[in-house]
């Protein structure tokens, strides 16, 4: 949308109404009745970080928010027939502005924040508010953190700053305490599908949820991409590994070539199921069954796969960082084959 400068600089925001369409689903009920009492009380903070896991719905709910804060009319959301609302669909609003990635780059530069204060500190061009959606927060680099930081710190009037964030983590304190932070729920498996199904009938819809970690729009994203298939693939892996048949060097690099973040979390999410099995003393619902977290001598083992289970999530958090990802699923593959009780040989069976 917006910027004085270069538009492509800050980056292009997508089609606003398929985001709007996905903010207005029912579980984002009560966040949204928040945000209309912050705005109708006159309290609404000029930063807001969203924050939840990938695919929640950060970004949407912050296009929902800016909509609602540059409409003119009186409805509590957007009321789409207002002179701003129809700029804001057509996806020409001058007070709107999106901060994201850009194609061939991997993080947000200080030039895109730097061009963003410049366009927010104009007056505005419709006599009425200036919003900003940057998203994923988590990707701007040290010194477009800086630039944000002087932006919060001094805030022009009726301007808002709202931060999508999938890593909450990766977000300085400094910018944290000058946010306010609402942090966006996840719906009910049963809800999530039923969201998910409107669009297609899919009996793989709840594997690509978990897969999602229980964001539909992820589960959404992923079925485009096509990875229903992985499911299949990764329960291969896991029954070569039972049959001390696992293939290490193959293993680590299908996963490490393809969908390696979605692989990473189908294990963290196999093994919890696994482990939630044991505590149960219950297979009921297992695929694939770990006969070494039953007793006799199961201590040892299920001590071992919440190590393993620590070691994925720290594999998730390394992802994308300077540690080779194919040394990282060398290592969880080892650990894996370790869990099961069976040798893996390091080089055969091909798991996929």
């Amino acid at each position: 949308m917006a910027d004085t400068e270069s538009q492509d600089e800050v980056a292009l925001a997508p089609p606003v109404a398929p985001l709007l369409e996905r903010a207005s689903a029912a579980w984002f009920a009560p966040l949204r009745d928040r945000l209309a009492a912050l705005r109708s009380q006159g309290r609404m903070p000029h930063g807001l970080l969203l924050a939840g896991i990938r695919g929640a719905g950060q970004a949407e709910v912050g296009v929902w928010l800016a909509a609602s804060v540059l409409c003119r009319g009186p409805a509590v959301g957007a009321c789409g027939r207002c002179g701003d609302c129809r700029l804001f669909l057509a996806g020409n609003h001058p007070d709107f502005h999106w901060v994201s990635v850009l194609p061939d780059k991997k993080e947000i530069s200080i030039e895109q924040m730097r061009r963003l204060s410049r366009a927010l500190a104009l007056r505005s061009y419709r006599g009425g508010a200036k919003v900003a959606v940057i998203t994923p927060a988590e990707a701007m680099n040290a010194k477009a953190f800086n630039a944000l930081l002087k932006t919060l710190e001094e805030p022009p009037a009726q301007t808002y700053l709202l931060l999508a964030a999938n890593r909450i983590d990766r977000v300085p304190k400094t910018v944290l305490s000058r946010c306010m932070r609402l942090r966006l729920p996840v719906p009910e498996e049963h809800e999530a599908i039923a969201w998910l199904e409107r669009g297609r009938k899919d009996p793989g819809w709840p594997v690509l949820l978990a897969l999602a970690g229980g964001a539909p729009f992820l589960a959404a994203e992923y079925a485009e991409s096509g990875l229903a298939g992985l499911d299949a693939e990764m329960q291969g892996a896991i029954e070569a590994a039972l049959d001390g048949q696992l293939d290490i060097v193959g293993f680590a690099e299908v996963c490490a070539r393809n969908s390696p973040a979605a692989r990473l979390v189908w294990l963290e999410s196999w093994l919890t199921r696994r482990l939630k099995d044991a505590a149960l003393g219950s297979d009921l619902g297992s695929t694939y069954r770990l006969p070494c977290l039953r007793p006799p001598g199961a201590e040892t083992k299920i001590r071992a796969a919440y190590g393993l289970l620590d070691q994925l999530r720290e594999a998730r958090l390394q992802l994308g960082g300077p540690l080779n990802a194919l040394l990282l699923f060398e290592q969880l593959a080892v650990s894996l084959a370790d869990l099961v009780g069976r040798p893996a040989p390091k080089a055969g069976k091909s798991s996929g």
